[in-house]
Parts: C-alpha cells; structure tokens; sequence
C-alpha cells in the first residue's frame, strides 16, 4: 500500500510537470511562428522611375532567408540550471559551434568563457506600473515601418533551449537566462545591458532603477572584472561578465555580441543615462529597416553641407565637405543581425586612442578606406519623442552627457573661434598629412626607375582590420544568368553589356557632342590603360555616330536634364537614370566623367610600360585590381590629405561634436550591381527630375551621410528612406584629383622627381578642380602615356600657367641685368662654353643659336636678348631669360644630361605663351 501510494504521487508530479513543459513549448512555438510570419509577410517593393515607360521592376526583397535552424531543436526538459552565483572551478567549458554565416564573438574558438547570473526570484518579482506603459513614441504611426530596407535577423535561438542555443552561446549559461529573462509570454523586446565607468556602485543604482522604476525584467549589469560581478551578486542585481582573454577594449560591446548571438536584441544603456519611467524595454521599436538605431549629440541635425574656401585654388576656390553629427554611445539599439555581431565584436575587442562616441560613429557612418574595413550596419535614429539626447526632456530614455570634441589640429582652444560657437571651416584647408595613403602606394619599396612606379592595387585580404564587411545582394546571382532582366526596353543594353563586360564590370563614360574633344582624350587614356571593358553612353545621335567611327562601345540613350540644358552640370545629372538600367541588368559600372585621364586599368590588367626602356622595349606590366569590391559604393575623394579624405573631428554650431570629411566626387564612383546601389540611384534619379536647383554631387553625398530618422527620412525631397549602402572611399594618391597631383605630389620628394622622371603612376586622374580641363589632360597624357618628363611642371596649382610670372620677369634696368648677369652661376656656364667651343649651339636641333656678351643674342630667326630673371621672381633658382622674334622663354639647365655629358651645356626652354618646352644645346 505504501509503495502504491509513493508512485501514485510520482505519476501525478511528473504528469503535472509534463503539462506545463508542454504549455511552455507551445508558446514558444506559435511566438517564434508569429515573429518568421511577420519578418517574411513584407510585400516585396517594387521600384520604377517617374516617366520610364519600361517600368522595370526590381524586387527589393531579399532571398537569401531561409528556415535552417541553428542546431537541432530538442524537446525542452529541465535545463535550468542553478541561478546561483557559481564557483569559478564550477563553470564549464564546452565547445562552440559556429556557423559561416555569422562571426565568432569570441577570442578563443575553442571554449566559451565569461559568466552571467540573476537571482534566484528575478522572474517573479513584482515590477510596478510603468513594466507596460505605452509611451507612444510613434504618433499615428508615423514612420514605425522598415521603409521596405531588408534586414535579416538571427533566429531567436534563446527560446528552444537546447544543442541549438547552447552551441551557439560564448558565455556558459546565457541561454538558460535570457530564456528566464525574455519568456515566451513576455512583452519586452530587448534585452537591457547597463555599463559604465570605474565606480560600480553607480552603474549597479542605474540597473536598479532599470528593474524598479521602469519594470524592465530583461536586465543584465555589464560587470568589468571579478570585484564588480561580486558587488552586483551582493546587491541581487542580475549581470553579464565577458571575458576577453584578457582586458576587454569595451566589454558591453563583448557581451552585447554574446547576446545578439543567439537571437536577442539588446540596448545598450550607458551610466549618466536618465530613465523616465516607461519601460525602455517595450517602448524601443519593432524591427525597422536597421541594424542599429540610437540618438544623437544634437537633435534635429542629420547631417551638414560644410562649404569651404581656399582663395588660392581660384576657380576651384569652392569645394564641399559633409559632416554628421556624433551618435551617442550611452544609449544604443543593436538588432540581432550579422552585421551587428561584427560591430560589436570590433567595438568590444579593440580600443584605440578615440571616445565611445568617435568610434562607434565612424564604424556606423564614415566610410571604409584602404585597409580599414566597416561591418556595413546600417543605423536609423531612434523616434525621437522618447530617445533623446542629454537634457532633452525624451518620454522614456534619455542619454548621457556626449564626449567633446577632440579636434584633429591638437589645439582645442582655436576651435570655438568661429560664429556660434563652431569652429572655422576653413581650418581644415591647413592640413597637410598624408602618410595613410602614401604607405599603401609604397608598400612595394620607394618609387624607382622604369615600371617601379607604385603600387594601388586593393590591399590584399589577410593585412585587412576592422569588422568583416557584410556580404553584397547583387541583383544578378553570381552564380546564374548574366546579364538579367532583358526582356524589357534593356534588351539592346544587355547585348551591349554581355559583348564588352569583363567578370560583370564595366567602366562607362555619359556623354554629348558638346565635349567630343575631351571625350576623345579620354578614350586616348583607356586605350593606353588597356581598359577594354569600356562603353559611352551617348546622349545624342552625334555621338553615337562619332563612337561607331571611332571603333568605340557605345550605348545610344538620349535623355534631356530637367533644365533641358546640355552644359556639363546638366549632363552629370542624367547619369543616375542611365546607371539604373546598367545595375538593373546586373552590371556593376566604374562610372567616370570625360575630364579623368586613365594611367592603369583599375580591373587590373596589362599595359606597356611608359616610357618606353630602352633595353627592353616591350615590357609589359601587370596591374592587379584596385577595386575592393567590399562596399556598395567606392568612391574618389575631393579630398587632398589623409584627414580631409578620410574623416576627422569637427565642431558644428553649439559646439556640436561631428564627424566631417571632404565630399566624394560624383564624377567617377564605382557601383557594384547590388540592390542597396539600385535603390541609390532609383532616388537619384528621382531628385534630380524633380529637384531643379540641387548639385548632383551634393545629392550624392547626401544619400550616403544622411541619418535616417523618423523626422524626416532623408535629405532632398524626402519622400523615401535612404538606400542603406555600404561605402568606401577611393585612395586620393591613386585615384586622384588635380588639387592633390599638382598642389601635394609633384612636391613630394617621396613619390615624384620630375627632374630624374620618377613618378607615382596613380590610376587616373579627374581634373576636377582646374578650369583648363582638356589642356591640363593633353599635359598629362604627355607625361604619363608618352613619357614626356615633368610635362606637369609648367601648370600652375591653382589656375594657368605655373611660370607665368616668373617667366616674364625681367630686370629693372640695365644695371639690375648686369649685376645678375655676374652673380648667375649658369650664366657663367653659358659665356665659358660659348668662349671654349667658339661655334653656335642649337635651339630645338637647329643650328644658330649663339648667346654673347651683354645680354646679346644670335638665333636663326633673328637677333635677340637674354639675360637673367632676378631670383626673387623665381623662388631663388637660376633661370635665364631669352626674348627674340616676340617670344619670351625661361631657361633652366638639364641637370640630368649635364651630369651624364661632357663636352656639351644642356638647357631647356619653357615659352611663356603656352609652355612648350624645346632643348638647347651648346
């Protein structure tokens, strides 16, 4: 009877006990159904363009979601283990196994580490009225939606506790917790990790009043070290304590990446952040369209045209930069997304000499370059009715006080010198540092002779740093059909493209028979470069004609500016409808302006080498590719130096701490063929039809840097969200604009010597900041694609010609000439070689050319006069006039030929008209 009862009673608990785990599982079932139902329930967007009568739809969804679970689900059983704290000896180590899709978060692979724990009672405690408040932070809804802008979360691996999870998690435990702290039947979204200084006790008060003053449940205190975590477990407040194997750069950042891991969102909340009440927990947004969202230094700032002058540069004298405004680190939404793992694992692991602020901006916002990669997160401003910045009176959250401004001259003092409170937007003009990008060029040794003439290839692979970038959603499968979507009006462009297109790459070039001249000097350049994969896009019947005969690919499409203009403003703007057909049949296009002057094939590729070596006429060098083919975008800097190119800290209106850096060129960008570029310029396109007084380089610029938020989506007509595109921004020393090449190259002494001929070879050049467009080309290609030496020289840096003045300097008075004539040390040279050979020199391999005493002068074409410039003129050198027949020329020796000769005084002659250099020989 005894025994009968005992396992009567056993049957029932284990009947009950079966019951409620079966309860438990069925939740979770139908909630894990409800979030895959809604994540895939979106209509796919279509897109067009106004008044495109194709209508070519692009589904903007993504394909690439799929069901696979992370590990096999198993039945839920008993696997909570002890919430006490445990032992050090106590925690186990087990395996982690990950899969390729998504980055480790951990040092080690080989254990998981760190802690985490919660009371006992944590679940069940009582959490007060605010545990549910709407705040209402999306008033009718505005702008709650994702913008139909994809982004694909991990599965929420913390609810089917199992093999799943438990080999997911980097932290022993985590998932058994998380299951506790965000139940199946619960409403919070996130999971609450509060970080902050030294002074722990403070850090703890603020998860406290996280728990008791909002009712949030899904709290975790960030403990640093042992001693905090002991703390935390004395005052019965839950925590989380990665370890690094070793010190973590940020560990919030390590143990958000632990959390994000198996499926949960989590907000980062910084110490000197103010909770109102409401529980942040069910107030953040559902997911949007973004992989982190956050607040702002300054509310209402998105984003900033910051105009510059440099008198200097003369008709260049304006140039844009853009800057944003810093995001706060102390209060920071991270969905559970790849690209958010690898942020946070960046951000946590690795901790340089900038703020919190700095770096999580310039990883979300600021482009990739060189070597530095970004993960490619996408980021949207948090609504702003309840995330506010500091002091700002938000419903629910706001941040605490920013980091200031650290300016990148060292001299803080100066900063707030300017109007309101912000620096002068010129100081940025002064810097002049340029060691990022001339490393990469001179990776290979020094520039040499011959074909050592630089290296601008991509930087390869394994000497890469910086987050993993996000994998490209090209339109066109890389491994189906190419090219795609020829069934509609593309089907002429999709023979074009399958004709000249090499590994789905093309360079194009927009068009008119209004600069036909500079069209043809650009294709001299291609044609030198070896870039066969290029095609023109002709805007009218005579450039197509001109194209045919010339033997060049075209792409015939005539489209009118908004304006009907067809000046070169105006035909810059028609190219975002014209790169909407290329991307949509899936190539992706190096788009170029007709003012760039190409030196190498940027695809990679061979050419002969210029000038010809003597000893080896046919030499042929190999470029490899300089395209990284990482970003959405890569494009070619305004920029002129590592910190205008680049990024740098500046002080916008308030003092606000912003990021700044010179804008990228909208003459030559490379798009790859993804759907985040396809959505970029559909927008484009749109703004400059409907936009009759916006710069395309502006609009441009602005679709990259722009914040998203629920105020006003974006910049311009504001009537979508932004494309959400990965960018990186071109190296200024190989892809290279005309204030760079002729204000900062040529006087490196490191990467040019125009005297011995050594030069960097950079890619191309776009003569964007000079008014003599194809003059300034015809000199480059004399240099670069025929060998002439130091052609460059005789421009100037800012307009015309660089020995204009000088060259038509000429003494006071006789007794000034005279006085020079004795003191020219070249001077001397000419009346020695004179008196010794006794017979005329040469002037351009004539014969007849005879300079005498007192400045008179002998030529074939008639008497004349030389003498010499006054120093003063010339920057101290020696520099010989010579006048005859109405022409004025300077002179200077061949430095070069006169070491290697005897017997014989070479010079050179620069005429002041036009710069035409001849040689002289006596």
């Amino acid at each position: 009877l005894i025994l009968g009862f005992v396992v009567w009673i056993v049957h029932s608990l284990l009947v009950q006990h079966y019951k409620k785990q079966r309860a438990l599982v069925d939740r979770l079932v139908d909630r894990v159904d409800n979030r895959d139902a809604g994540l895939r329930g979106a209509v796919p967007r279509r897109s067009a363009l106004p008044g495109d009568e194709s209508r070519l739809e692009v589904d903007f969804s993504d394909n690439t979601h799929d069901d696979d679970n992370y590990g096999n689900e198993q039945e839920l059983g008993s696997t909570l283990r002890s919430l006490e704290p445990p032992e050090p000896s106590s925690v186990e180590l087990r395996d982690v196994t990950v899969r390729e899709e998504l980055p480790r978060v951990s040092r080690r692979n080989e254990a998981n580490r760190g802690d985490v724990w919660i009371p006992r009672d944590w679940g069940t405690r009582e959490r007060g009225k605010n545990a549910e408040a709407d705040a209402e932070c999306f008033p009718g809804d505005r702008d709650a939606d994702s913008g139909d802008r994809v982004v694909i979360p991990i599965e929420p691996l913390y609810r089917k506790v199992g093999s799943g999870c438990n080999k997911r998690e980097t932290i022993p435990g985590l998932c058994d917790v998380l299951n506790v702290l965000l139940p199946g039947d619960g409403i919070e979204r996130a999971v609450m990790l509060v970080f902050g200084g030294e002074k722990h006790q403070d850090t703890i008060a603020l998860a406290l009043a996280a728990a008791d003053k909002t009712g949030a449940r899904a709290v975790l205190f960030v403990a640093s070290d042992d001693d905090a975590a002991a703390t935390a477990a004395k005052e019965n407040v839950p925590y989380i304590q990665p370890d690094c194997d070793g010190p973590c750069g940020r560990p919030e950042y390590v143990a958000a990446a632990a959390i994000l891991s198996v499926g949960s969102d989590v907000l980062l909340v910084g110490r000197g952040v103010e909770l109102r009440g409401p529980n942040p927990l069910i107030n953040i947004p559902g997911l949007r369209g973004a992989d982190v969202e956050g607040v702002t230094y300054r509310e209402g700032m998105f984003g900033d045209v910051v105009g510059m002058s440099d008198p200097a540069m003369g008709w260049s004298a304006y140039s844009q930069s853009m800057a944003v405004p810093n995001i706060l680190s102390s209060i920071l939404l991270l969905r559970a997304t790849g690209e958010s793992i690898r942020l946070a694992v960046w951000l946590g692991e690795h901790r340089d000499d900038v703020d919190a602020d700095v770096a999580l901006t310039d990883e979300l916002l600021m482009p990739a370059h060189d070597a530095r990669q970004r993960s490619g997160a996408t980021f949207r401003l948090l609504p702003p009715k309840c995330f506010r910045h500091h002091k700002s009176g938000a419903a629910v959250v706001e941040a605490a006080e920013g980091f200031p401004v650290k300016s990148w001259h060292g001299d803080e003092k100066s900063m707030f010198s300017f109007g309101n409170r912000a620096e002068d937007p010129n100081k940025i003009l002064s810097s002049e540092t340029f060691d990022a990008a001339r490393s990469v060029v001179l990776r290979d040794g020094p520039i040499g002779a011959e074909d050592d003439d630089g290296n601008c290839a991509a930087v390869v692979m394994r000497d890469r740093v910086g987050p993993e970038p996000r994998a490209l959603r090209y339109i066109a499968a890389p491994d189906g059909d190419f090219p795609v979507n020829c069934d509609s009006d593309l089907s002429q462009l999709c023979k074009i493209v399958g004709r000249v297109a090499v590994k789905r790459q093309v360079l194009a070039a927009v068009s008119n028979s209004n600069i036909l001249y500079m069209l043809g000097l650009f294709l001299d350049g291609v044609a030198a470069a070896n870039i066969t994969n290029t095609i023109v896009v002709a805007l009218d019947q005579k450039t197509a004609d001109w194209c045919k005969e010339r033997g060049a690919p075209y792409y015939h499409r005539e489209l009118k500016s908004l304006t009907g203009a067809t000046d070169n403003h105006a035909t810059s703007g028609l190219k975002f409808r014209v790169l909407h057909e290329f991307l949509s049949v899936g190539v992706s296009v190096l788009l170029s302006d007709v003012d760039v002057v190409w030196m190498r094939n940027p695809f990679g590729g061979s050419r002969l080498v210029v000038p010809t070596i003597e000893s080896d006429p046919d030499r042929v060098h190999v470029d490899a590719p300089a395209i990284y083919g990482d970003s959405d975008v890569e494009g070619m800097t305004d920029g002129w130096d590592d910190v205008s190119a680049y990024g740098f800290a500046y002080a916008g209106a308030g003092g606000t701490p912003m990021r700044r850096l010179a804008a990228r060129n909208s003459g030559l960008f490379y798009l790859a063929a993804t759907k985040e570029s396809l959505r970029m310029v559909s927008r484009l396109a749109e703004r400059m039809a409907t936009e009759r007084n916006t710069w395309d380089q502006t609009a441009y610029n602005e679709e990259q840097v722009w914040m998203w938020t629920s105020e006003a989506p974006t910049a311009g007509n504001r009537r979508s969200v932004p494309a959400g595109v990965s960018q990186r921004v071109m190296n200024y020393a190989c892809f290279q604009n005309t204030k760079y090449l002729f204000r900062y190259m040529r006087y490196d002494p490191e990467l040019y010597d125009g005297a011995s001929g050594r030069s960097l070879r950079p890619i191309s050049v776009h003569v964007n900041y000079h008014p003599e467009k194809p003059q300034r080309m015809v000199t480059l290609i004399e240099q670069y694609l025929k060998g002439e030496r130091d052609a460059i020289s005789k421009w100037n840096w800012g307009e015309g010609m660089a020995f204009a003045k000088p060259c038509l300097a000429r003494p006071k008075n006789s007794k000034e000439g005279d006085a020079l004539m004795e003191e020219s040390e070249l001077a001397r040279q000419i009346l020695k070689r004179m008196s010794v050979s006794g017979e005329p020199g040469t002037w351009a391999g004539i014969k007849g050319f005879a300079p005498g005493e007192k400045g008179a002068l002998v030529t074939p074409w008639g008497d004349g006069k030389w003498g010499v410039i006054p120093p003063k003129e010339v920057d101290g050198d020696d520099r010989i006039f010579v006048d005859f027949s109405g022409a004025k020329h300077m002179v200077h020796s061949d430095q070069d030929r006169n070491g290697r000769s005897s017997g014989e005084l070479h010079l050179i002659s620069t005429r002041c008209t036009d710069g035409e250099k001849v040689d002289i020989v006596l």
